[in-house]
């Protein structure tokens, strides 16, 4: 059974397929665990979320899917992140340059502003 979640809204909109139960019969909170095991959750994020993505994050809690909101939000940032592999691809080389330039930029800064004898 696969059951599909939606998420986002406008360009962002996106879905995140999730299977119920494997070829093997693993069980629908071991397929999971790939966005939710322990060792990657080491970074803390406060996030402000509306009354309905609450809704639904409780919803994944209250049917054992997850233990608390705070896997389930995991989860989901991990498969928004997974489904989006593509623009993430794209982004990192343009990210990687803006960052290289601004660090050129605060040398130039750094250079001006130093007393010149």
């Amino acid at each position: 059974m696969k059951k599909t979640f939606e998420f986002g809204s406008g360009r962002l909109r996106g879905k995140v397929g999730v299977i119920a139960v494997g070829a093997k019969g693993k069980e629908l909170k071991e397929l999971l665990g790939q966005f939710t095991k322990s060792d990657g959750r080491g970074n803390v994020v406060m996030v402000r979320i509306g009354d309905d993505a609450l809704a639904r994050l409780d919803q994944l809690v209250e049917a054992d899917l997850f233990g608390s909101r705070s896997e389930c939000a995991a989860f989901l940032i991990g498969a928004g992140i997974a489904s989006q592999k593509e623009l993430f691809e794209r982004l990192g080389a343009h990210t990687d340059e803006i960052r290289k330039l601004k660090e050129q930029l605060r040398q130039v800064a750094l250079d001006a502003l130093r007393p010149h004898d």
